[in-house]
């Protein structure tokens, strides 16, 4: 048997979700779209980030990135892309995250950046930790290295 007391306090608690609910997908629905009268600064930036490991690379434009979604990406590099840091060959199996935005059926690429250094042409994931060498000469109480 239900306590009348009980079933009426669930009512208004339905009652009360159901406004609460009512007066939240406006501004939802508002927030994900834009006015049709306003307008995007042009100093403002439409670009998608997407972060994974590169699949291949053909080692001029065209490259595959296996994203953090779980899903292989076709990326397309332009003349003036720019890849960090400076001079870095893209391989596969290193760790991106390609700024740019979606063009047709590829992700067109304007920035990508890797977490490597580049040191005596070859990329390290870590700071090099291997020997140190130096050659210091003294004359005359003077020390040049």
């Amino acid at each position: 048997m239900m306590n009348f007391s009980t079933s009426g306090t669930l009512r208004a608690l339905a009652a009360s979700l159901a406004a609460s609910v009512a007066l939240a997908l406006p501004l939802v629905a508002s927030a994900q779209t834009a006015p049709s009268y306003s307008q995007v600064p042009p100093y403002a930036t439409h670009e998608d980030q997407i972060q994974g490991r590169i699949v291949s690379f053909d080692g001029a434009y065209a490259l595959r990135v296996h994203d953090e979604r779980g899903f292989v990406d076709n990326v397309q590099l332009h003349q003036g892309t720019v890849i960090n840091p400076t001079g870095l060959t893209l391989r596969p199996g290193m760790s991106v995250s390609i700024l740019g935005h979606p063009q047709g059926n590829v992700f067109a690429a304007n920035e990508i950046d890797t977490p490597y250094t580049y040191l005596v042409g070859y990329p390290y994931p870590y700071p090099y930790y291997g020997p140190q060498v130096g050659v210091g000469l003294y004359f005359g109480g003077r020390h040049w290295r």
